[in-house]
């Protein structure tokens, strides 16, 4: 009698859905909360730990989200919140219908190396996010909406480098139109030159006009002059001068003195590998460069 009972209770018993096979939420519960209320487990050795383990869960995944946002090769500009209180702000156009205080560029992925002659002319003139097939080019304003004059300062920096990248790099840096080309100093210990049998392009908007651009006789070129002579019988060469980066980690910096109420300062950087430099090798293949631009005061 009691074994046919069992069997009769046991058969009373209704079974598992395919829905609550797959519960989570109600598995989640039972894992977190250890099968008693929120209020007592929150205080046991056991809920501690099982929290200490879903917020490194959460945090690795916030960081593999900003890893894939912040691209190899972007480059970020953004103010002081200083400056920014005192009414500095960044546009890429300058009616300054947006006021911002950061910008950003988009990366230019697996770009390959190109020379200075590849960079478009009125590269200076575009506003806004204009990159090219292999550089970066961004154009934008730093206008001051205060009331008193005020001096600021401004740098570019390396963020982040692979592979010896940041060697090959060369940078165009135009400051209300007037532009000086930037690149790491070479592995002889001097500036990274380069000739043409052409004028280089740019050279009117140099702001160190020949200690940048000039011409120079052919036998400046050594050994290779011989090239130069034989094909295009050319007595002078057009040199190409750039200015070191101010250390291994600043392109450049300078500081603007007294800008005016509704004043604004325009900004260009171009970069991009220069085929022409001698650090532009196998080696650096899959490296890449982030730059960020800084202002305050």
């Amino acid at each position: 009698m009691k074994k046919h009972k069992d069997k009769e209770i046991k058969n009373n018993i209704p079974k598992r859905t395919l829905v609550s096979r797959f519960d989570w939420i109600n598995r989640f519960k039972h894992w977190y909360m250890g099968g008693v209320s929120v209020t007592r487990s929150l205080f046991r050795v056991k809920a501690a730990r099982q929290t200490i383990i879903i917020i490194v869960i959460i945090l690795t995944i916030y960081f593999m989200i900003a890893a894939i946002y912040t691209e190899s090769g972007e480059f970020v500009i953004n103010i002081d919140s200083n400056m920014a209180d005192d009414g500095f702000y960044l546009s890429e156009t300058t009616d300054f219908s947006e006021r911002l205080i950061t910008l950003n560029s988009d990366a230019v992925i697996n770009a390959n190396n190109i020379n200075v002659f590849d960079i478009a002319l009125n590269v200076a003139e575009v506003n806004g996010q204009h990159n090219g097939r292999n550089y970066v080019a961004y154009t934008f304003y730093l206008g001051y909406f205060g009331k008193e004059t005020r001096d600021y300062h401004y740098s570019l920096e390396i963020r982040n480098s692979a592979k010896g990248a940041d060697k090959a790099m060369w940078v165009m840096f135009y400051k209300n139109d007037k532009q000086i080309t930037y690149a790491m100093q070479g592995a002889n210990g001097e500036a990274e030159t380069q000739y043409s049998v052409s004028q280089f392009p740019f050279t009117d908007a140099s702001e160190i006009g020949e200690t940048q651009y000039k011409q120079v006789g052919i036998e400046e070129l050594g050994e290779n002059a011989e090239d130069y002579i034989g094909v295009f019988n050319y007595d002078t060469i057009n040199k190409l001068t750039t200015v070191p980066f101010e250390t291994d980690r600043i392109v450049c910096s300078g500081n603007r003195l007294g800008i005016e109420t509704n004043e604004y300062d325009k900004y260009t950087v171009v970069i991009w590998y220069e085929g022409e430099d001698p650090e532009c090798v196998d080696d650096i293949l899959g490296g890449w460069v982030e730059l960020f631009m800084k202002f305050n005061y």
